[in-house]
């Protein structure tokens, strides 16, 4: 039986510029807002995760691009209005991205080039089978993206595409066929000037080190920078919405949980493992989420979006990066009631809605034991009355 690559091709061939210059248009004519093209050499010399091959043996060319985000949605979720609606925009945009890639696979191998579309995220390379926490893209979308023009890398690391930040789902198509280049924007262009939204936006403290310790890449001769991360399980943590509630207490994620957050890495594990135990058994958000093969294996939920906030929060315009953060910051802090359903309250009233739980169900939300873990190594143990005597510093 012949295989689809096998088959010869039912479309006349085309030059080399004028499927560039169709490959660049198809993405757009769907709905993304830019595009961009690399290549076997202008990745040359990056990081593993920018070597074509790996997804498709005998890969010359890919295809990056972005599709945007309901901005109107976006700023909703970050003043706790709305979290469905972000939800199931993000979702939709980001199937509709998938669904273009997978039409411009099918339109490139009609012209006898072998091409794989890379789905936007959820998909993981199996260099370490069975284990399900090690979770590396088959190829990084960012790292194609800035080399080829899609956009800039911000300070967090997010890419800043030039009208509408890094609210936009990237994907990648790779392909046999050799395609025309696009180069990589300016770095004068770049709107990020290091404000630091992006660092007020996360509760994680993962972008702690700041803007004195950051990281260079290389690709293709090209360095990019920006700030060198500290352990992926404080994203992980806050991110997947087992806890969301910032070390202040003044604000929180669309998570209702409270689990506290350690100044150092290495205090990350047992707190981390307390949290996703809780997680697991608390009532799913409404509002529906993501469909994540290893986290479903695990426990037979979805993934439901609680944070991103420096990927929202971020903007070309100055002042609406404040007006978002300002939302983020005056939405107060999440909780759960007994239906299921989230509310956003102040400050108080969620100590003493947590603190008026049966023991039971509070300890789904907030550790029962604070004498557990030292004040001085977790920020939000010195911060919140709820903690009940643990003695302060």
């Amino acid at each position: 039986m012949k295989t689809a690559t096998s088959m010869p091709p039912p479309a006349k061939p085309l030059s080399k510029e004028d499927l560039t210059s169709k490959v660049e248009e198809f993405p757009v004519n769907y709905g993304a807002s830019i595009v961009g093209i690399t290549t076997v050499e202008t990745l040359a010399g990056g990081p593993p995760s920018t070597d074509l091959t790996y997804v498709l043996e005998g890969a010359r060319s890919a295809v990056t691009f972005a599709v945007p985000l309901d901005e109107d949605k976006t700023r909703d979720y970050l003043g706790k209005i709305d979290r469905a609606g972000h939800q199931k925009d993000y979702t939709r945009t980001s199937v509709i991205a998938d669904g273009i890639a997978a039409q411009l696979a099918s339109f490139l191998r009609q012209f006898g080039h072998d091409t794989i579309a890379v789905m936007q995220n959820l998909v993981f390379r199996n260099d370490k089978p069975g284990d399900l926490d090690h979770r590396t893209p088959p190829i990084s979308h960012k790292y194609l993206a800035v080399r080829g023009g899609v956009g800039w890398f911000g300070f967090s690391g997010n890419v800043l595409t030039p009208d509408h930040g890094p609210n936009v789902i990237l994907v990648s198509v790779v392909t046999a066929a050799e395609l025309i280049p696009t180069d990589p924007l300016s770095p004068e262009d770049n709107y990020c000037d290091d404000c630091q939204a992006c660092n007020a936006s996360c509760p994680s403290g993962f972008f702690r080190n700041g803007k004195t310790d950051k990281v260079t890449v290389t690709i293709g001769g090209v360095d990019f920078t920006y700030t060198n991360y500290r352990s992926y399980g404080r994203c992980s943590y806050v991110c997947s919405g087992h806890t969301g509630l910032h070390p202040s207490g003044g604000w929180s994620t669309w998570s209702p949980a409270r689990f506290p957050i350690p100044n150092d890495d290495e205090n990350l594990a047992p707190i981390r493992k307390e949290a996703f135990e809780a997680w697991s058994q608390r009532p799913e958000l409404p509002g529906g989420g993501m469909q994540s093969p290893i986290t479903y294996s695990k426990t037979q939920r979805d993934v439901t979006l609680t944070c991103g906030n420096c990927m929202h929060v971020c903007h070309p315009d100055p002042e609406e990066r404040k007006r978002r953060t300002a939302l983020l910051h005056n939405g107060g802090v999440i909780v759960q009631l007994d239906d299921g359903n989230l509310k956003a309250v102040s400050p108080e009233e969620a100590k003493e809605h947590v603190a008026a739980m049966k023991p039971e169900r509070r300890v789904l939300y907030e550790i029962s034991h604070p004498q557990g873990f030292d004040p001085k190594e977790y920020s939000c143990l010195r911060h919140h009355s709820q903690y009940g005597k643990v003695k302060t510093q």
